[in-house]
């Protein structure tokens, strides 16, 4: 498997919040650390209005997604390093710049 480093988007095995199941799906990474890495799930789903942190993938092609996305900010989580399957791509700085400062708003606001 290759490095994983930040403001790269991969597939990963992303758990379900009610169960044990996982779905691969993309992820953004934020952090990288030993045996984890802070992950934003990412979603083929439309920006929801009542969801502040919800973020679109302006340039979602240059991320290598297939579709249009949206960064689910409040969907952050660390994954353990082998539920990472392969690299899609890595963000564009507009969409980094947008996704790290929504990323501190949320954080502070628990």
């Amino acid at each position: 498997m290759s490095t994983i480093n930040t403001w790269e988007v991969w597939f990963a095995s992303f758990p379900f919040e009610d169960s044990r199941e996982t779905k691969d799906r993309p992820v953004i990474v934020l952090n990288v650390e030993p045996l984890e890495v802070l992950s934003v799930k990412v979603t083929s789903h439309n920006v929801r209005n009542r969801d502040r942190f919800d973020i679109p993938i302006v340039k979602w092609v240059e991320a290598g997604l297939r579709q249009p996305s949206t960064a689910r900010i409040s969907k952050t989580i660390y994954l353990d390093v082998n539920s990472f399957k392969r690299k899609i791509g890595s963000l564009h700085n507009d969409d980094k710049t947008q996704i790290m400062n929504t990323y501190m708003d949320y954080i502070n606001s628990i």
